[in-house]
């Protein structure tokens, strides 16, 4: 039976290497092995990986529950990397990761999701405005190779329904 729509999988250690791969091919800030397989034994973490008919991971999200709020303590979440192969990109792949992760944080009843992007990378930042994501502010050199500023940009999530 063959299915056309990847599907959404949880992200263990073996597949901590096609992670690195994709990362390296979408340009992502780089992670070394270490750093995926610390955030795999974090229980804040929300790894989830998107899965082709062959079990070949085709595209990853990779973030973490977080304490927000100023006065009060609420649940934030951030996104530290969201990246789908080239060949696999433009077919809604980054949509199903992106609502597959605030899925999981809508079920943890989570106020806001944060994310840095790049502020060269506009066909991200298009992307994340289109899902309802403000830009709050920018951080200067907050990039290396090369140096670039990155935006600080937020998502107030709906209430959890009781």
């Amino acid at each position: 039976m063959h299915r056309d729509t990847p599907r959404i999988a949880a992200i263990t250690p073996s597949q901590v290497a096609d992670l690195i791969r994709i990362g390296e091919a979408t340009k992502l800030s780089p992670w070394s092995a270490e750093h995926y397989l610390d955030e795999i034994k974090n229980s804040k973490a929300i790894m989830l990986r998107l899965v082709s008919d062959e079990n070949e991971t085709i595209g990853f999200v990779v973030g973490r529950l977080v304490l927000g709020g100023d006065i009060e303590v609420r649940t934030d979440a951030e996104i530290y990397n969201i990246a789908v192969v080239n060949e696999q990109q433009q077919r809604g792949n980054g949509q199903r990761l992106l609502d597959a992760f605030l899925a999981r944080c809508s079920e943890k009843d989570t106020s806001y999701v944060w994310l840095e992007v790049r502020e060269s990378n506009h066909k991200a930042i298009g992307f994340y405005v289109k899902n309802g994501f403000e830009q709050v502010q920018s951080r200067p050199n907050f990039y290396n190779d090369p140096v670039e500023a990155a935006l600080l940009m937020r998502l107030k999530l709906p209430p959890k329904k009781s």
